[in-house]
């Protein structure tokens, strides 16, 4: 009588699974009680090794800071005296204020020289 291959390799299959299944593992030889488990759970939690979400991947040591307060404070308020404190995304990046180099008069001057001899393309080059 001819065994089908798909059944021989079905039939070996089933078998080798099952001898895989009886097999001790070594890795956990002496099993833990529950308490054991809880205990270590908590003492995980306690040093902060356990992460409680994806946003805790990596975990990063707690921050500790080398500054006072009062320093913190007069940094801000030294950055905020210069007006290099951001205050949304569109004062980003920093730009100082724009403080011009010409006079009233001299800026009327150019206004009326140009409007005597028009140029588009001289205000803009296109850049």
């Amino acid at each position: 009588m001819a065994i089908h291959p798909l059944a021989a390799a079905l039939f070996l299959t089933v078998l080798s699974g099952s001898v895989l299944a009886e097999a001790p593992n070594q890795q956990f030889a002496t099993p833990k009680t529950r308490a054991e488990v809880v205990a270590e759970l908590i003492q995980a939690r306690a040093n902060g090794e356990l992460n409680i979400s994806d946003a805790d991947y990596p975990s990063t040591p707690k921050f500790v800071s080398t500054k006072t307060r009062a320093q913190v404070v007069a940094e801000l308020e030294q950055a905020r005296a210069r007006g290099e404190l951001n205050v949304n995304d569109a004062d980003y990046p920093y730009a100082p204020p724009f403080v011009s180099t010409k006079t009233r008069a001299q800026v009327l001057a150019e206004l009326v020289e140009y409007n005597k001899h028009p140029d588009p393309q001289g205000l803009y080059h296109g850049y």
